[in-house]
């Protein structure tokens, strides 16, 4: 017998991954990529990105990579506070909500800073969900529709989107796209 859309909503509700599936997700999106190739990864995505290409924008309102690497550390900031890890203040304030601000001097040793803050804050996630008890991992918050679990996984998700945008910015900015446009 079929299902009720109630009834689906319900089951999705209570859905909740196990802790090796979250683990395994997340390394492979961000460290190497799964079945869908390691360009899919957001580590091989910001192999050998310089300072210059992080902050290149390949048109307005358009993203950089250096955004897009601030905005994947937010996310895990965010994701350790909810699975209920403190978590120092974000050094970056959000110019909306997600998207924290790119430092005004684009510098090696900045972009360096923010490439360390994302392998920090996803190590600290790693260790978080490794560490998390099924009843953590199994919550709802409040006015939400999925488990502390799924959105775990969803970051995972998140970053093989973002490593995409990063790939195709990269790539446009080594098919001459070296002057920036405002």
């Amino acid at each position: 017998m079929a299902q009720s859309s109630v009834q689906r909503r319900r089951a999705e509700r209570n859905l909740t991954p196990t802790t090796p599936l979250l683990l395994r997700s997340l390394r492979e999106n961000y460290y190497r990529g799964g079945w869908h190739g390691p360009a899919a990864a957001v580590r091989e995505a910001l192999r050998g990105v310089d300072a210059n290409a992080a902050g290149w924008r390949s048109g307005p309102g358009r993203h950089t990579i250096w955004e897009l690497t601030l905005h994947l550390a937010y996310v895990r900031q965010m994701m350790l506070k909810r699975i209920g890890i403190d978590a120092p203040a974000f050094p970056h304030r959000l110019t909306k909500p997600w998207w924290p601000e790119v430092p005004p001097a684009s510098t090696p040793e900045a972009w360096a800073d923010a490439l360390g803050l994302l392998e920090s804050l996803h190590r600290r996630l790693v260790a978080a969900v490794s560490g998390a008890s099924r009843r953590v991992l199994t919550t709802v918050r409040p006015g939400r529709s999925h488990t502390i679990a799924m959105e775990v996984l969803g970051v995972a998700t998140h970053d093989a989107y973002h490593a995409g945008q990063m790939n195709m910015i990269r790539r446009m900015w080594e098919d001459g796209g070296r002057q920036p446009r405002e």
